[in-house]
Formats: structure tokens, sequence, C-alpha cells
């Protein structure tokens, strides 16, 4: 009778559940692209319309918060998910305009439908400094149209949307960032001479 150590027999499974990991993982993606390229031009909320509200709960200490367009200035939403390497892109983008100042006075959130366990995936997700959640209910990711991802909202601070599309270069982030900033009011110096004034925050 042939005898298989106890570490093989160990790592046979192990490796079968990793794989299995990683069919349903792929399953997702492919579902994900299927209905994007079905469903583009539903994907986000409508630009020049108010922001629905939305519960979610925090993975950092797994209290529940609300978002609540128009009460806390200008906010990025952005739908991404660790199994999504696109999303990866766009949250990595994130991540590095907000530490080098360009978003400061812009809220930057990142919403998942991953379960939370899915965040050890990726390392990019695991290690942003960036506040992430997961809708507490389905309807929150219904009312913002997250037919696909990723998905970048931009907000203004009278909660009103200014941009959404799917997204991922830093380039684009900034122009998001911009619509979701209050333009920058003129003055008069002189006849003729108009001079723009800062930007709190910007």
């Amino acid at each position: 009778m042939i005898r298989i150590p106890v570490y093989l027999f160990v790592a046979q499974w192990a490796l079968l559940g990793a794989l299995a990991v990683l069919v349903v993982i792929m399953y997702r993606q492919l579902g994900r692209l299927l209905t994007g390229s079905d469903e583009a031009d539903d994907l986000g909320p409508e630009i020049g319309r108010p922001a629905p509200a939305l519960t979610y709960v925090a993975m950092a200490d797994g209290q529940e918060r609300r978002l609540a367009p128009g009460a806390d200035g200008p906010v990025l939403v952005a739908f991404a998910d660790p199994t999504c390497p696109s999303c990866e892109q766009l949250v990595g983008a994130l991540g590095e305009l907000s530490s080098d100042g360009e978003l400061d006075g812009i809220r930057a959130l990142v919403l998942i439908s991953d379960p939370p366990s899915y965040l050890r995936i990726s390392e990019v997700f695991s290690g942003s400094q960036l506040e992430i959640g997961r809708p507490a209910r389905r309807s929150g990711l219904d009312s913002y149209r997250v037919t696909a991802t990723p998905l970048l909202v931009a907000i203004d601070a009278s909660g009103v949307v200014r941009a959404a599309d799917s997204v991922i270069k830093a380039s684009d982030v900034r122009a998001f960032a911009a619509a979701c900033r209050p333009p920058a009011p003129e003055t008069s110096l002189s006849p003729g001479v108009r001079q723009r004034l800062p930007v709190e925050g910007a």
C-alpha cells in the first residue's frame, strides 16, 4: 500500500483551494466585463443631478457611516474592487494624488462590492491609506448605477454630480477633482485687468 506523506496531502488540498478561488475571481471578472459592455451607457449617476445618499460600512473599524453629498464638501467616490486590475489602477492613482496633496480639500472614498476578506488579495487595496468601505445595502450600488467597475464619481460641495465615468489614469482623476471643485472667483483690479483668486484647499 502506497502511503502519501501528510504534507503532500495538505499541499494538494491547499492547491485545489487556491485554484477554486482563482476560478471564482475570473468568473466574477468575466461577468463584470460582459455587464460593462452591455450597459456602458447606464454606468454612473446622472450628471448635473443631486447625488444619492448612501450608507456604508467602514473597513477600518466596521462602523456604519453615511455618505451625505452636500454635507461635507466635494467628494470623489470610487466604486472599485480588489479583484479588478483596472480598479487597482484607479485606487493607486487616487492614493498617489492624495499623498501628493493634489486632493486637498476633497474627500476621497473607495467603495467595494467584494467581500471584505478580498482586500487581502490586492496589495494596492490592503496597503491603501484611503477611506475604504462597503455599501450596507445593494440599493446603494443601484442608486449610483454601478453596472461595472471601476467607476469614479465627482460630487461638488452642493451635492451635485459633476462627472461620472470609468477612469484609471491619474490625469483623469485630476480632471474629476477639478470638476468637483468650485470655479475660482474673479475680481476686477482695474479696468480691463482681472485676476483669479486662489481656491481655498486647492
